[in-house]
């Protein structure tokens, strides 16, 4: 997928491919997987998911941005994925009620996580990943995901200006992926 042909008007973003890649890499959303994403955005991350659940999986991208919502749309009907995702309109965790037991998740960030989180641990069944930019975050998420396994990605990445003698690192930015699992 080529990340030009998005739409994003109006919406931050989108993921860059190096985030996409490690997050798909961490999460490895199987083919009839049900996935639930939190904060789609303009979807960028969201196609991506739903390429790998196939035409027997299922996302649903929750989204409470108008904006933002009307880019996802627009992007899902021009990447020809409408079969494999439902654009779920609103906030979690209200929203969540909707969308019933899901194989995994991936949040990139909510302004009440701790409610978010502690709903997905009663529909989750196979993993929670959480895009964790600050330590309170991550914080947060340990305590309401208390007696689940984790483990943690801490990510340095960015991009580079060539210069005459090489490359200089640029934009540097980093980024925490912790990978939630239910004890069994």
């Amino acid at each position: 997928m080529d990340p030009s042909d998005l739409v994003i008007k109006g919406v931050p973003g989108p993921t860059k491919p190096v985030m996409k890649a490690t997050v798909l890499a961490v999460l490895r959303p199987r083919p009839g997987e049900r996935i639930l994403e939190i904060g789609a955005g303009s979807g960028s991350l969201t196609l991506e998911l739903a390429r790998a659940v196939g035409p027997l999986g299922r996302v649903y991208a929750v989204e409470g941005n108008e904006e933002a919502i009307r880019s996802l749309e627009r992007n899902v009907r021009d990447f020809c994925l409408r079969d494999r995702i439902e654009i779920v309109r609103g906030w979690a965790p209200e929203v969540l009620e909707d969308v019933g037991k899901v194989d995994a998740a991936v949040v990139s960030g909510s302004e009440r996580l701790e409610e978010v989180l502690l709903a997905l641990a009663e529909r989750v069944r196979r993993a929670i990943l959480l895009n964790a930019v600050t330590p309170e975050t991550f914080s947060v998420a340990v305590k309401a995901l208390d007696g689940w396994r984790r483990s943690c990605i801490c990510m340095v990445w960015g991009e580079g200006k060539v210069l005459r003698r090489g490359t200089l690192f640029s934009g540097m930015r980093t980024s925490y992926l912790a990978l939630f699992e239910p004890e069994r």
